[in-house]
């Protein structure tokens, strides 16, 4: 069993305030709160480990820590650089590992210290929020804007089912594939 926990955020977001306003075209601040629920909402659905994507957009650090080690640890996102790993042997000294790399995620494995707890710190993402794919960056403001637009939990009509299309053609590239 292990957990992730997130220790350092982004420094920012991929989608700025400013740029939802302009793909919406909004140029007042009396929406600005819901506007920033929506551009909130295109980053909670697309950035981190269980979500759409299955990787961090812009540069943050993770800590895993697990209960026991079984086996070789597969880091959850890909490019991602490890800023510290600490495997325990049974006397709860410092075990070595080796580091592979296995479809773009960092492989590590213990050279002993089998059944102990582990922590590892790693940093992850593209770097800053310009570095984020410009197609993510289109994904999340056609995602912002549609939701602006048809603020119900369905609409009807034949122009809303073409968006979602859209987003996932510019999305299917960057989407990591689980097994």
């Amino acid at each position: 069993m292990f957990t992730l926990t997130r220790i350092i955020a982004p420094a920012a977001p991929p989608i700025t305030l400013e740029e939802a306003k302009t793909q919406v075209r909004v140029n007042h601040d009396d929406e600005d709160m819901l506007i920033q629920h929506y551009v909130d909402a295109a980053i909670a659905w697309l950035d981190g480990p269980a979500w759409i994507l299955g990787r961090s957009l812009v540069t943050q650090s993770w800590q895993m820590n697990l209960d026991a080690v079984t086996g070789p640890i597969l880091l959850p996102f890909p490019d991602s650089e490890i800023d510290s790993a600490v495997f325990t042997d049974a006397a709860g000294g410092d075990v070595d590992y080796h580091i592979a790399l296995q479809d773009q995620r960092l492989l590590l494995r213990p050279l002993a210290g089998f059944g102990r707890p582990a922590a590892i710190t790693f940093t992850t993402g593209y770097g800053v929020p310009t570095d984020v794919p410009a197609a993510i960056r289109q994904a999340m403001l056609l995602l912002i804007g549609h939701w602006y637009e048809h603020r119900e939990a369905v609409s009807l009509g034949a122009s809303a089912a073409a968006l979602p299309m859209a987003v996932d053609a510019l999305l299917t590239l960057y989407r990591r594939i689980r097994l």
